[in-house]
């Protein structure tokens, strides 16, 4: 089947896309994908990125991979957003830099794709950054008053709410990982769900 740049656009240009109709054109769409994720249309990147991670096995991990490499957050976010449905191995070797990223969204969403067993390596990874230095406070905002753009609590200098962890995005006992947000039930809340959250 040949796979035309319309045809994946059309159901890419929709605010909700069809990514079930964009795995069923299958690996005839990558070319189209690639040029895609790399374009200027950010939202159409990433859709494109997502898009990719929906295509059978690990066929679409290099277009995804590239959009992880991506100085757009928003196209890391995709990323890691499309590693959880490659296969481990494909998915820990596009986490690998993500779940360490600077931007503490784009490290939720890579925390939360981390495969169930991750290879040792990707786990590596995750310990490392948990290990990483703390970001300094926010300076004091003159006369009390709560700098543009940031919700009453949230740190200006790192987008965080107060408990949140720089290194992982997440408040306490939100999951992932076999050591947060256990209590004496011994019940896993889901990733980015507090406990007791369906």
């Amino acid at each position: 089947m040949s796979v035309s740049m319309r045809d994946v656009r059309k159901v890419l240009d929709p605010e909700e896309p069809d990514y079930a109709a964009a795995a069923r054109l299958g690996t005839d769409s990558l070319p189209h994908l690639r040029r895609l994720v790399a374009g200027d249309d950010p939202l159409l990147a990433a859709k494109a990125a997502y898009a990719a991670g929906q295509l059978a096995g690990d066929t679409g991990q290099d277009v995804v991979t590239t959009a992880a490499r991506s100085d757009d957050p928003t196209l890391r976010v995709a990323a890691a957003s499309a590693a959880a449905s490659l296969p481990p191995e494909s998915a820990a070797a596009v986490l690998s830099d993500l779940v360490a990223d600077d931007d503490p969204g784009v490290r939720k969403v890579a925390l939360a794709a981390v495969p169930a067993d991750p290879p040792t390596e990707l786990a590596d990874r995750i310990q490392q950054a948990s290990l990483a230095p703390q970001a300094a406070p926010a300076e004091p905002v003159p006369n009390g008053e709560q700098p543009l753009g940031t919700m009453p609590g949230e740190r200006a200098d790192s987008g965080l709410m107060p408990g949140e962890g720089p290194t992982t995005g997440l408040m306490p006992g939100e999951g992932p990982g076999a050591d947060r947000g256990m209590g004496d039930s011994g019940i896993q809340p889901k990733p980015g769900k507090m406990p007791g959250e369906e």
